[in-house]
């Protein structure tokens, strides 16, 4: 997805598992809201938010990885890091033993489709300064 040259680089790993995490729950409302009529259909959550940060935590130079190479460092924690998708057990919501409120789906798929437009500008925004920083330019 990133470019191997930037594959060193933090902030467009941190970006990239981040729209990693956002996708998936994409693709699992999508799919809730398919089957909102399907009878007996358990909905799909995806969970990443707190596994993220841990990983994100473990970026951060200890002294244990500041004699690690670069290959080290590029098997780290976000080449790891995977999205959590499972089936939500709560009880039906409906009759048809359903669990699926598409208010609630349509709420998720807004509120997520927000923030991959936001992780997407903040990717546009390091590719320019880095752009700009081999132009010698501000």
């Amino acid at each position: 997805m990133i470019n191997p040259f930037f594959d060193g680089n933090q902030t467009h790993a941190v970006l990239q598992a981040a729209l990693q995490g956002y996708g998936a729950r994409y693709q699992a409302v999508v799919h809730n809201i398919a089957n909102v009529d399907t009878p007996g259909f358990q909905r799909l959550e995806v969970a990443f938010e707190d596994n993220l940060r841990k990983e994100i935590k473990r970026l951060r130079p200890s002294a244990a990885t500041l004699g690690a190479s670069y290959d080290e460092m590029e098997k780290g924690p976000l080449s790891r890091f995977r999205p959590e998708v499972r089936t939500d057990k709560s009880a039906p919501i409906r009759a048809d033993g359903s669990n699926v409120s598409i208010e609630r789906e349509m709420g998720l798929l807004y509120k997520n489709s927000g923030k991959i437009n936001d992780l997407t500008e903040l990717l546009i925004r390091n590719y320019s300064q880095i752009k700009a920083a081999i132009r010698g330019r501000n």
